[in-house]
């Protein structure tokens, strides 16, 4: 019931477009990884260094 909240139901994939649109972050929504940490991780790792705070 959680995960689809979060990630699954049509208004929580829209919200995660536009966070990692606004935020510019090239990474697809967490909906395709087992779970948020590993997407999280991804994310991470995949981000230009050019858009990592210092």
């Amino acid at each position: 019931m959680l995960r689809h909240l979060l990630l699954e139901c049509p208004f929580a994939r829209q919200a995660w477009h536009e966070v990692l649109a606004w935020l510019h972050i090239p990474a697809p929504n967490p909906t395709r990884e087992p779970s948020l940490m590993d997407w999280w991780k991804h994310a991470e790792e995949n981000t230009p260094p050019s858009l990592h705070k210092a």
